[in-house]
């Protein structure tokens, strides 16, 4: 762990400590303090309710919880599945898949900076919802520190997510809401 990540973990835990209602994560060297929206609110609940229906276990299914990157910064997916053997503190390696709600328009931080990062450490599903595009972005088969494949979803669409244990996650789009 390098000092910069001591640095900023220990800004974010200060900062945590008395704001509420905000996702607090490291951007680059950056702290991104972004309050939760009702349309981020009610995504994360129907991707959470598609993969329960698909039968993933409740204890597999998290929002919001923190992972282990080392020497990045950890990450908090909107949404994650982890494997079935995974044990709290968690780590990238637990990651099946990491789902993220876009929060903001013109959004680096789910585009590009958590792409190379999740890709880097070889998380095998990434879906990116944007509620400002009304779409998705499937990215599997990751490769360095990128994704070697992209599918794109209109809402409307059903999302097959494929986890690499042979399980699979149909997420249909068509209760999803814009954002302006």
């Amino acid at each position: 762990m390098t000092a910069r990540t001591d640095l900023l973990r220990n800004a974010i835990e200060r900062i945590a400590a008395v704001v509420d209602g905000f996702k607090i994560e490291a951007v680059g060297d950056r702290i991104i303090m972004t309050p939760q929206s009702s349309v981020q609110s009610l995504t994360i609940f129907d991707v959470r309710d598609s993969a329960l229906a698909a039968g993933i276990r409740r204890d597999r299914v998290f929002s919001d919880v923190q992972f282990e990157f080392p020497g990045e910064p950890q990450r908090c997916p909107d949404v994650s599945i982890v494997e079935d053997d995974a044990m709290d503190p968690f780590t990238y390696e637990d990651l099946l898949a990491a789902i993220e709600i876009v929060s903001s328009k013109n959004d680096k931080n789910d585009y590009a900076i958590k792409v190379r990062q999740y890709a880097h450490f070889g998380v095998p599903v990434y879906l990116t919802i944007d509620p400002f595009l009304g779409q998705c972005t499937l990215l599997t088969t990751p490769r360095d520190d990128t994704y070697s494949s992209r599918e794109l979803y209109k809402y409307g669409d059903t999302i097959p997510l494929r986890l690499p244990d042979g399980r699979s996650v149909d997420i249909p789009t068509d209760s999803f809401k814009r954002r302006s």
